[in-house]
């Protein structure tokens, strides 16, 4: 068999990983049935769900023609991971307003093509939006500013 679309064919790989590792994360919790599920079920049925999307994924890999695999670039992942990491670092001593404008401001850095203007703008947008989101409709303890 030849592959005919490498990039299907290690995306849909990669979904069976994930699934595999959802499928075993799930094990530690209690399944219950489908009249009473348990934690542990419902994370079960998803990678079930994402482990046959990813085989349906490499199956059209063989079946059609598709582009390569696009060149690796280390720096834009790094970032988006830096920027995660600090997100989860202010969030707790900032607050939530100051962690997503480091999400924002940091993760812009990945792209060559960001300009400052528009960053600094989708920042003040995700925070409100973050803000009325999660503190105002879901009411999440979530701070918004420092602890004085």
């Amino acid at each position: 068999m030849h592959i005919r679309s490498p990039r299907d064919f290690w995306s849909g790989l990669i979904f069976i990983v994930i699934a595999a590792g959802f499928i075993a994360g799930s094990q530690r919790y209690g399944m219950g049935d489908m009249h009473q599920m348990g934690a542990g079920l419902f994370a079960t049925l998803v990678g079930i769900l994402l482990a046959a999307l990813g085989g349906v994924i490499v199956a059209r890999a063989f079946a059609v023609d598709g582009p390569p695999v696009p060149h690796f670039y280390l720096r834009p992942i790094a970032i988006s991971l830096v920027a995660i990491a600090l997100f989860g670092l202010t969030l707790q001593h900032l607050g939530l307003v100051a962690a997503v404008a480091v999400v924002v401001l940091i993760g812009a850095l990945a792209s060559r093509e960001s300009r400052a203007l528009e960053v600094a703008g989708l920042a003040v947008l995700l925070a409100l939006f973050s803000v009325a989101v999660f503190v105002w409709m879901l009411g999440l303890p979530i701070p918004l500013w420092p602890d004085a």
